[in-house]
């Protein structure tokens, strides 16, 4: 079994020397209970709370048989680059080899200390699990233009109901097509406006 910290997208890692003599990974569901008169006691279903493990190890500072991988320093190793990920609060992947953790975290606490003459460095990791927030993406409300292409028989209010659901805003319509207006009767200009538009394209909005 190896314990692995991962982080800046997998290319920077410590696998870390000593591995605990245990460890347990715990979570929680956020249900809630409720009494209800004439019912009794119900349990109303909440979504499951982060995942928290802690680790418990010592950081050598000599070379032991038992030890994973390459021999480094406790303090300039170890602490240093634990330190730094704790103190920025970088999000770290947690794997560890051989079970079914494979998790993102964040470090909650970090404590080490010496307690022998060993120079042995002995630490607690309290680990949490980092869920990213995804911001749901905005539907907008606000209907866009729809462009029609004026056919026999058209009219102001029949194209703006027949895209706003309603005529009212049709001389509103008419105003923002202006342009469009003008060329169409200046090419046609013995024509009705209606007449003159055929084939011509306006904006409904």
């Amino acid at each position: 079994m190896d314990i692995y910290l991962n982080w800046d997208n997998e290319k920077k890692s410590i696998l870390l020397p000593v591995n605990p003599e245990s460890f347990e990974i715990s979570g929680s569901q956020n249900n809630q209970s409720l009494y209800i008169h004439n019912l009794g006691e119900i349990n109303l279903k909440g979504k499951r709370g982060l995942y928290t493990i802690s680790i418990e190890s010592i950081f050598p500072a000599q070379r032991y048989s038992f030890q994973h991988g390459e021999f480094h320093d406790p303090y300039d190793y170890y602490c240093k680059k634990i330190k730094s990920l704790y103190e920025k609060n970088t999000t770290v992947h947690l794997i560890i080899t051989g079970t079914d953790i494979n998790i993102f975290c964040t470090i909650e606490t970090f404590t080490h200390g010496e307690n022998d003459g060993s120079r042995d460095i002995k630490y607690t990791l309290a680990l949490k699990e980092y869920r990213e927030v995804v911001a749901a993406k905005r539907v907008s409300t606000k209907k866009k233009g729809a462009t029609h292409t004026w056919k026999k028989g058209d009219t102001w209010q029949k194209v703006v109901k027949k895209y706003l659901g309603s005529s009212k805003t049709w001389k509103t319509v008419r105003k923002n097509n202006i342009t469009v207006v003008n060329k169409a009767k200046r090419k046609k200009s013995k024509k009705k406006e209606t007449v003159a538009l055929i084939g011509y394209k306006v904006v409904v909005k």
